[in-house]
């Protein structure tokens, strides 16, 4: 079968798609990946070919939306996931993506749940796809891009649709294990379960750190894209400190940039999450998606201080399950920071209720269960 994958581009939204492209890949079937040039080097580490569609990455086009400079919260998420991802990214994407299928048609097309454009292509195309969720499920994901994805399809000459929920094919992979789903939300169409995996080691190796002192170890992070925000970074990793942590910073730029750290303080350019996480007590960080999967699955109590996208999200359901203390972004100070990582690195609950999430992540069905279902579905 041959199978094309589709991202967005930004590197939260591949790394969620690479484990079913390799069971994929592994069980005889072609694969190649089409994202932005941003992703190049992941993908090539991956092993994959690729093909670039759309925009370059995801900051360009969001960059260019009219004072979103100004905008926090859940409303720069509702600007950002309409008049980005909606917008833009999903018609460059369905543009390039029709090119790509006139010479290269696939057997069916596996897409993360903001590419829109994926979703549109496959079905002016006649090409049967499904979704791996990358980011926080939300019930009016479907209202919210009804309109926006509208234009989109008159643009590329395609009838109105009547049922948006289309967008997500024949099969929803979600990665969330039912503590961290919301019980009050309805879930998406067709759902079914994929474990998620940390499949980030294909970029830059980590570089090593030094053995574990007597104290607590607490990584922070702020992913791939709120790495700039240094003042915030500083406050929680002082925090930390306060606490009386052992801190690595996983920074995602040139450590240099971080200015000289504290005693007891690491900081690196890149560390593996998948790597990192299980050797340490807690995880600060922004709530994004990757992160917050990889830490669950380690069975790693958080500290959430988000800003944005499905941060906000995704803070709200690991405090309900029980195992975050969440710091609102304008409600962040080193005390407010030592406070959340006290608690969480001194409570025993946290802990407990992480190590029963991380189980419920390990009975996921695996990469490998998911592309049997995707072969019965294509009927290959």
């Amino acid at each position: 079968m041959r199978i094309v994958v589709v991202s967005t581009p930004g590197v939260g939204h591949l790394l969620p798609l690479l484990p079913l492209a390799r069971a994929a890949r592994d069980r005889g079937h072609e694969v190649i990946i089409a994202a932005g040039s941003s992703l190049a080097g992941h993908i090539a580490a991956a092993g994959f070919p690729q093909v670039v569609v759309g925009p370059a990455i995801i900051a360009d086009v969001v960059g260019g939306i009219p004072g979103i400079g100004a905008m926090t919260g859940r409303r720069r998420a509702f600007t950002v996931f309409r008049e980005a991802f909606c917008g833009p990214i999903a018609s460059d994407m369905a543009a390039a993506l029709g090119g790509l299928f006139e010479t290269h048609r696939p057997d069916l097309i596996v897409h993360e749940d903001l590419a829109f454009g994926a979703s549109l292509a496959a079905e002016h195309h006649g090409i049967p796809h499904a979704t791996v969720q990358a980011t926080a499920w939300r019930p009016n994901v479907v209202d919210l891009a009804a309109e926006p994805l509208e234009r989109v399809r008159a643009a590329l000459g395609m009838a109105g649709d009547p049922d948006p929920a289309h967008l997500f094919g024949s099969i929803y992979f979600t990665t969330r294990p039912r503590s961290l789903r919301d019980p009050d939300a309805p879930s998406p169409p067709n759902m079914a379960e994929l474990q998620p995996s940390a499949d980030d080691r294909g970029g830059a190796a980590g570089e090593p750190l030094g053995e574990r002192t007597a104290r607590p170890r607490v990584a922070a992070t702020l992913g791939t894209v709120n790495g700039h925000e240094l003042d915030v970074l500083r406050q929680i990793v002082a925090g930390s400190i306060a606490a009386g942590a052992e801190v690595i910073v996983a920074l995602g730029a040139d450590p240099s940039t971080y200015g000289r750290p504290p005693t007891g303080v690491t900081v690196r350019a890149y560390l593996p999450m998948s790597e990192l996480l299980p050797t340490v007590d807690g995880v600060a960080f922004h709530g994004g998606s990757g992160t917050m999967l990889a830490a669950a699955a380690a069975g790693v109590p958080m500290v959430i201080v988000p800003f944005a996208a499905d941060q906000l999200d995704n803070a709200d359901r690991c405090l309900a399950a029980g195992i975050a203390q969440v710091v609102p972004l304008a409600e962040l100070s080193v005390a407010a920071a030592q406070a959340a990582v006290e608690a969480v690195l001194t409570d025993a609950a946290y802990r407990q209720r992480a190590e029963q999430v991380a189980a419920e992540i390990a009975a996921m069905p695996s990469a490998d269960a998911a592309v049997e279902r995707l072969e019965a579905a294509a009927g290959s």
